[in-house]
């Protein structure tokens, strides 16, 4: 699969592989959980993999040679050059049925490779597959008694398409061998495929051998599409270099403008309402959970499961308080959470949020979980001013490079509200599984309340950076050195 991808990926992952592994990811993090819910559906054996591939091969032919398990988790094959490891190995009368789990909620296309390739060295192994399935996440699940996981594992059978691919898969070894053989790296040009189906590991590897490219390349135009493809194709590289008449986007062309000037872009007819607000002002951010494996009574997978959240008010006079909540775990569900919230937010006044898609919809499910809080939090979601499209209408500063995200955004206002300076968590990813290691029963009472600091540094530096982010917009002084 490495190899669909690239060439050069495959190559690397078998000769040059990288010294220090990356960090654990939530896809990682998640697929893992839904593995441990897929073998506790049906009594199995689990094959271990701590005498390496030979080990586990060996251990999965005594197993399925004593005929004894219906089923087998992470069973191992290999045929000559060709080796696999399943997720689901299912007996199937004389034959067998081979299950593949994905972490996704619907089946892709790659999946249906990854499959068939699986499916096609175990028959080199002389293993009889009857049918083969994809195991995903069911959009349909709903937790409703935690610990009960029946239905959230679905499965699809993709038999047919297997067959379909027998031809395809067996070409594709052909090349893939061909590939590791080599005695030096393929020569691939870094392109779309780099990110696609998701981000290579080796991707800072390739680029270092790159020459060095413009400062401000056209690629940095937000949602570029076809105009920086023809720009690229036509050899201009630099944004700087960009005749106006090739844009057509007003977004696009004050980018260029910004770039080409030097000088950030600040629009004050655009704040006029933003203005107009008056305070008390709050300024709340959430960081929340999407598991595949819900964790909180009446949630689905993947949906956004607030467990933090940081307010910052500020007062006519210009002072300003800090509350913050994070859950120390989810077993009490979200309501200790959402009544802190309501308890903290000023009676009136907006309530600012950036990009209010993850705030709303964390406070929408919160709603739909506590009945009774649902008229306070309605009240509250109404009350949402989204600082994200003001400030892209209103602001740009060549240093955001095409990006409004609020780590973008915030050190052109003010350095010292650089995210590169937070210890450990950065971002919502590492926020997330942060807050994973804090809910392990392994984790100790020291590393629990390092975690918990860091977090809440986090979540305290977005709020805190709204508020300058609202005076800036606003035309109001700002100390100095993240001062407000």
């Amino acid at each position: 699969m490495s190899g669909q991808q690239c060439a050069k990926r495959l190559w690397f992952e078998v000769h040059q592989p990288l010294e220090a592994q990356p960090a654990e990811s939530m896809q990682l993090v998640n697929g893992r959980e839904f593995d441990r819910i897929a073998r506790s559906a049906r009594a199995g054996v689990v094959i271990s993999r701590e005498r390496g591939l030979l080990g586990a091969v060996e251990a999965t032919q005594m197993a399925v040679a004593a005929g004894v398990p219906e089923v087998l988790y992470q069973a191992a094959f290999r045929a000559g050059e060709l080796a696999t490891i399943t997720d689901v190995l299912r007996r199937n009368g004389r034959a067998f049925d081979v299950v593949e789990n994905k972490v996704t909620t619907k089946v892709k296309e790659e999946h249906l490779l990854d499959a068939a390739f699986q499916t096609f060295v175990l028959e080199r192994a002389s293993v009889r597959v009857k049918r083969t399935f994809i195991g995903y996440v069911s959009k349909e699940f709903l937790l409703r008694k935690f610990g009960n996981y029946d239905g959230l594992v679905a499965e699809q059978d993709i038999t047919a398409d297997v067959q379909k691919l027998k031809v395809t898969i067996s070409k594709l070894i052909d090349e893939r061998l061909s590939v590791m053989r080599r005695r030096s790296a393929p020569k691939v040009q870094m392109g779309s495929h780099c990110d696609s189906p998701h981000g290579c590991p080796f991707m800072e590897r390739c680029g270092a051998s790159l020459p060095p490219g413009p400062k401000f390349p056209v690629t940095i135009l937000p949602y570029g599409g076809k105009t920086v493809a023809a720009l690229v194709a036509d050899g201009i590289h630099d944004l700087r270099a960009v005749p106006a008449e090739r844009l057509k986007s007003q977004r696009h062309l004050r980018i260029r403008a910004a770039t080409i000037s030097g000088d950030p872009h600040l629009d004050a007819k655009a704040t006029r309402k933003l203005r107009g607000l008056k305070p008390p002002y709050a300024y709340l951010d959430f960081e929340t959970l999407a598991l595949a494996v819900p964790r909180v009574v009446g949630t689905r997978a993947y949906e956004q499961c607030p467990f933090q959240w940081s307010l910052h008010t500020e007062e006519a006079d210009g002072s300003v308080r800090h509350i913050e909540h994070l859950s120390p775990d989810l077993s009490s569900g979200v309501e200790p959470l959402a009544r802190a919230l309501l308890e903290a937010l000023p009676p009136r006044g907006p309530i600012f949020v950036y990009n209010a898609t993850l705030e709303r919809g964390a406070l929408t499910l919160v709603a739909r979980l506590l009945p009774k809080l649902k008229p306070a939090i309605g009240r509250a979601v109404r009350r949402l001013i989204d600082l994200l499209p003001i400030t892209r209408h209103a602001y740009y500063h060549p240093l955001m490079r095409g990006s409004w995200s609020i780590k973008d955004v915030l050190p052109t206002i003010d350095p010292a509200l650089s995210y590169t300076g937070l210890s450990e968590v950065k971002d919502g990813g590492t926020a997330q599984a942060a807050y994973l290691e804090i809910l392990d029963s392994q984790t100790t009472p020291e590393r629990r309340r390092e975690l918990e600091a860091r977090l809440k540094e986090y979540c305290g530096r977005d709020t805190y950076g709204l508020i300058v982010l609202r005076r800036f917009l606003c035309a109001q002084p700002l100390q100095g050195g993240g001062g407000i």
